[in-house]
């Protein structure tokens, strides 16, 4: 299995990084930390600044390490760009079977309102997503449209 889960070092990856902890040790699944800077990003956690990535690497190099301390190893991947087409994107060209992604739990007026990536990537992915947050993971697979806990 080829995972494929999206971090950023903001509590809604860390639950999405957890989770796919959890799933690369029972399945023994190959895995991708894919970071992605966006656009406009500004000298934050989640980013860098235009053009460059340094907060991206150190949060792929957290994640890798993460999964590391619990005999897991992982590749690592920062991009640039909008967060949900570049996981979409790596999703299609690393031909994954699952993405993992967190999620802030905005809800559904306050998600369209400012957009989600999580609801994005669900909507457009190649294959099955895990969203985790807080309140627990659902995994959604695109191909039949259901939703399980």
């Amino acid at each position: 299995m080829k995972l494929l889960v999206a971090y950023d070092a903001l509590e809604h990856s860390a639950f999405a990084l957890e989770k796919a902890a959890e799933i690369a040790a029972a399945e023994g699944a190959e895995v991708t930390i894919l970071s992605v800077v966006q656009p406009d990003a500004s000298g934050t956690k989640s980013g860098g600044h235009v053009g460059s990535a340094p907060h991206a690497d150190t949060d792929v190099e957290y994640a890798r390490g993460y999964l590391h301390q619990r005999g897991l190893e992982a590749a690592g991947k920062v991009a640039h760009g909008d967060p949900a087409e570049e996981i979409l994107s790596e999703a299609r060209a690393g031909n994954y079977d699952l993405i993992v992604v967190g999620t802030r739990e905005l809800g559904p007026v306050v998600g369209r309102l400012l957009g989600s990536v999580s609801r994005k990537v669900v909507k457009d992915a190649p294959c099955a997503v895990i969203v985790a947050g807080e309140s627990g993971a659902n995994r959604v697979d695109p191909t039949t449209a259901t939703l399980a806990k």
